[in-house]
């Protein structure tokens, strides 16, 4: 998404990483803000840097990263996986290391932001995105071995450009088709409101939540 490339940077910034240090991107959402990051992704791609990882089982090493950072992944990740996942970051991060992540806060503040939050519910009706309660996040946290969490606020105000609204159109489209087929009818009824409103407002990205955590 190059319409969020300063929302990236300013992440990146509020995480005080030192570039000297061995840093795991978990998503792969940072190859330009991070390029000397080991990336781990989900799926094979020609990354530089990059390794196939699976949320649940990390191919590292205990105790072998200084910092490790995931811009908005964990929107993708069920509340579920996450008691499997933050475990295994605490497992290959040093002692007193700390992990930076941001979510969506599914709060819109303005209308062209009600917008997104229509899109991300067609996302989250079929399983491909997932929003997450604060106080259940903090005790996985605490309860799989961090410590100092600190949330953080970050309202945003980046507007979604028409040509990718446009992609977020043709998404739906597709979703849909495949709904009609298998007949169902809560994707079609969810886009509707996404593309009336969208039409009428535009779209910008929703606040989101940045938590900073170390491990004891």
């Amino acid at each position: 998404m190059p319409y969020a490339a300063t929302d990236r940077q300013e992440f990146v910034k509020r995480s005080n990483l030192r570039t000297d240090s061995r840093i795991l991107d978990f998503g792969g959402t940072l190859p330009d803000e991070l390029p000397f990051a080991i990336i781990g992704i989900m799926k094979p791609r020609p990354q530089k840097n990059a390794i196939v990882i699976r949320p649940a089982l990390f191919p590292f090493k205990n105790s072998v990263f200084n910092e490790v950072v995931s811009y908005h992944y964990l929107d993708l990740v069920s509340p579920e996986m996450l008691a499997y996942v933050f475990p295994e970051i605490v497992r290959v991060l040093k002692s007193g290391s700390s992990f930076s992540f941001m979510i969506t806060m599914w709060s819109p503040q303005n209308e062209q932001q009600r917008s997104c939050l229509l899109f991300n519910e067609v996302l989250k009706s079929t399983g491909a995105l997932y929003s997450h309660d604060i106080e259940k996040i903090s005790h996985q946290l605490s309860t799989s071995g961090f410590g100092d969490i600190t949330i953080e606020t970050v309202k945003r105000d980046i507007a979604i450009p028409a040509d990718f609204i446009n992609l977020h159109l043709k998404m739906l489209g597709s979703l849909v088709r495949k709904e009609k087929e298998e007949g169902g009818t809560i994707v079609l009824t969810l886009a509707r409101k996404y593309f009336k409103h969208s039409k009428e407002h535009g779209e910008a990205m929703l606040p989101a939540l940045q938590f900073t955590a170390r491990k004891q």
